[in-house]
């Protein structure tokens, strides 16, 4: 049996229209209820109206059910014109017995049985026109056995949460035009950036097409950090659909792409678009992809502007947020009788429905389906309390942050925010011992419990992911309030500076504060001496990573990468006035580069940071830059050779004609091996990789010419073996409406509100 569960009464009759449509051959208009004396789905004929009236009362008892027969039965008999043709179609089960109970109720409309439609009739009809019920997404989804199949069955455990998660939103999920054109131009292009300002619904479509695709055969991969979580388990020869959320990060770019990820990221990209098994959905805030688009080469030569699919209020029409709005009152237990009355009165929904201010995520709040839930005062005042939000946001977080919370969960909730990321529950624990200890206070053993159990599913939320709990906000907008609270106390800052106790606290604060003009010389000081302190603190990063040739999955802690550190430091030192460095950077560099001798973890990183430091005016010591030379020279893959080519162009004096001879041979020799043996090459991509490599190190001969044009045919063949999957699905046009006939429609969708309803109907 289906589950009709995650439809509201108006999906449900949107469902009927359409089913009773393609069974008879004809069109059907959908009507909201109210005025229309009962009328939920018409057509008009020459012999009268043919109606149909939908129950959706999956939950109620039948008794209800028979209720509302009768009441229909009432309104039938003062409807002019009387119907030319009857039908009544519910949610609910029916034996033969109740449909011919029901036919009596409604007679003479109704003179046999089979004009009665229940949930068992119904799944005859969506078995018969599955086309039907392709185009209804959420019934769809949520009725799909293979989504729960591919979800739970998945190797990754995040796929498990997006489960979780998907069910939880489809309820008041609307379908719009949106969804079909995202999913037409995934199919097509395989590769999708889903952009818009926060709160717009980035994510939930995003999920969508994921899910949609796990119930085609692919299987979800969620990347969390970094684009090479996705390159460590790509298979060309099984279908996999990849979603990378803020793939941009939600602030600052110049530090989440540091590392060269732009170039991995476009590589990837290119991979999907050319593969017929992979697609690729990312979100990011429009801003910063237009930032991306400016500030990397990479990006804006792999046409990532094109590739986006611009999310907006402008990409919902007036109905589109009108029923998104009915849909959460509709499945919301918060939103009490006085506050639909109110709502009711002189149409004030449309205040909201109107809103600039409008987004699902606004919405989400005021309807009491994200914590924290309405208090007391909402409900009573619930008008002034929803228009409140929308004429200022940030009375999402801060009414209950200054309400509901004490000094413990509050100091928690810094400490997560400002790390910027998820955290294992023990390094959550340290943060937040470490900053109640800066401000004068000595935690006890149950205070982070305490303090956990409140936060848990409002401000922040846990998950299981590898045996380990990791601990997040609950979604970005709490990070922006948080940042917004401290720029707006600024005592508040100095202690979370200095009750910072990861590096990567320094650097959030430093990234939202600095923009605000908030990094004053006191501010400034207090970074400096606690970036020293904090300069050698594990890094509260995680990522996943797959072992071997198995399907296990495990979670790692992500390294220090000093590189990164220092660039930050050095920026903040020589940002203030006087000696811009010290004794104490000087030391680090060169221990950083001591470590490049023996292993250079990510071939980007020493490069940028030589490169940062000499157009920053810093005289980089000859020992650094031939520390990174010597490292990189034993990597001994296409983008350490790369890079090496990079940092030869950069400081040339560190390659003595000597040294310079030695690594375009080593290079060469390399090269060599991979043409002659490309089984460990993945695809075009890579094999063009090493060949920009060699050339760009001086070590591609012809002879390399004939072995590449050879491993180029081997590659191709192994890719034609791909299965593609059957993307043939209908795409569903959303019909347009005048603004006459769309003011209607809110009208009377609204106008459900008035009438009383049974339990769960």
């Amino acid at each position: 049996m289906r589950n009709y569960d995650m439809l509201s009464d108006h999906d449900f009759e949107l469902l009927v229209a359409d089913l009773m449509g393609a069974e008879y051959g004809v069109v059907y208009e959908a009507f909201a209820r109210g005025a229309d004396q009962g009328v939920d789905v018409r057509r008009l004929t020459p012999e009268g109206p043919d109606i149909i009236q939908c129950k959706h009362m999956l939950r109620s008892t039948y008794a209800h059910l028979k209720s509302a027969a009768s009441a229909e039965a009432t309104r039938l008999t003062a409807l002019t014109p009387g119907p030319w043709r009857y039908r009544f179609v519910t949610s609910q089960s029916l034996t033969p017995r109740r449909k011919t109970e029901l036919a009596t109720i409604l007679a003479p409309w109704i003179s046999n049985d089979d004009q009665v439609v229940g949930a068992d009739d119904l799944e005859g009809l969506l078995n018969r026109h599955p086309e039907v019920e392709r185009a209804h997404v959420k019934l769809w989804l949520s009725s799909a056995a293979q989504l729960d199949e591919r979800l739970h069955a998945a190797t990754w455990t995040r796929s498990r949460q997006l489960h979780a998660e998907i069910k939880a939103w489809l309820p008041r999920y609307v379908e719009n035009q949106a969804f079909w054109e995202a999913r037409k131009r995934l199919r097509a292009e395989r590769v999708l950036v889903i952009s818009g300002p926060p709160g717009i619904g980035k994510t939930t479509l995003a999920r969508m097409l994921l899910a949609d695709a796990a119930v085609d055969g692919y299987q979800p991969v969620e990347v969390s950090s970094d684009i090479e979580e996705a390159f460590e388990i790509v298979n060309d020869h099984e279908a996999r659909a990849y979603y990378y959320d803020d793939f941009l990060g939600s602030t600052f770019l110049q530090d989440r792409l540091a590392k060269n990820e732009d170039k991995r990221l476009t590589s990837f990209m290119r991979r999907c678009a050319n593969s017929g098994n992979n697609l690729l959905v990312l979100t990011t805030r429009e801003h910063i992809l237009q930032q991306a688009a400016s500030w990397y080469e990479e990006l804006e030569r792999a046409g990532l502007p094109l590739r986006r699919f611009l999310l907006e209020l402008s990409t919902y029409t007036r109905f589109d947020r009108a029923r998104i709005f009915y849909n959460h009152i509709w499945h919301s237990e918060q939103v009490e009788a006085t506050g639909r009355r109110a709502l009711l009165q002189n149409k004030a929904y449309l205040k909201i429905v109107d809103h600039p201010n409008f987004n699902p995520r606004l919405i989400e709040y005021i309807t009491g389906l994200t914590s924290p839930a309405l208090d007391a005062e909402a409900r009573t005042d619930y008008l002034d309390f929803a228009i409140g939000v929308f004429d200022t946001p940030d009375r999402i977080w801060k009414r209950a942050f200054e309400r509901q919370l004490d000094e413990h969960c509050r100091a928690l909730l810094i400490a997560v925010a400002i790390t910027g990321g998820e955290m294992v529950v023990d390094d959550a624990r340290r943060a937040f011992e470490f900053l109640l200890s800066r401000q004068g206070r000595t935690p006890t053993r149950n205070d982070f419990r305490s303090a956990l159990q409140v936060l848990d599913d409002s401000f922040l939320c846990s998950t299981e992911q590898s045996e380990h709990t990791f601990i997040n906000v609950s979604n970005p907008s709490v990070q922006d309030f948080v940042a917004a609270w401290l720029i707006s106390n600024p005592d508040e800052v100095l202690t979370a500076i200095n009750g910072a106790a990861f590096f990567e606290q320094l650097r959030w604060l430093y990234r939202r504060l600095e923009p605000a003009g908030q990094v004053n010389s006191q501010v400034r000081t207090a970074l400096i001496a606690n970036v020293q302190r904090c300069f050698d603190s594990d890094n509260p990063a995680w990522h996943d990573v797959r072992i071997g040739g198995t399907n296990t999955t495990i979670v790692m802690r992500q390294g220090r990468h000093r590189e990164d550190r220092l660039r930050f430091v050095h920026g903040l030192l020589s940002a203030g006035k006087g000696d811009a460095l010290s004794s104490w950077f000087e030391e680090k560099l060169q221990a950083t580069a001591e470590e490049w001798l023996h292993h250079v973890s990510d071939p980007g990183r020493p490069v940028a940071l030589i490169s940062g430091l000499r157009k920053a005016g810093y005289p980089v010591p000859p020992t650094v830059i031939e520390a990174a030379r010597d490292g990189l020279g034993k990597a001994e893959y296409s983008y350490a050779w790369s890079q090496l080519a990079r940092l030869r162009t950069l400081a040339p004096e560190a390659f003595p004609p000597q040294a310079n001879h030695r690594l375009v041979s080593d290079c060469e020799e390399w090269v060599t091996q991979q043409l002659v043996d490309p089984s460990d090459i993945d695809d075009v991509d890579e094999l063009d990789n090493i060949r920009s490599s060699a050339k760009s190190m001086g070590s591609w001969r012809p002879a390399h010419d004939d072995l590449y044009d050879s491993a180029a045919v081997e590659i191709a063949h192994r890719s034609q073996d791909a299965d593609k999957p059957n993307d043939n699905e209908p795409v569903r046009d959303s019909p347009s409406m005048s603004p006459a006939a769309e003011q209607a429609a809110i009208e009377a969708l609204f106008a459900r509100l008035e009438e009383p309803t049974p339990p769960s109907s």
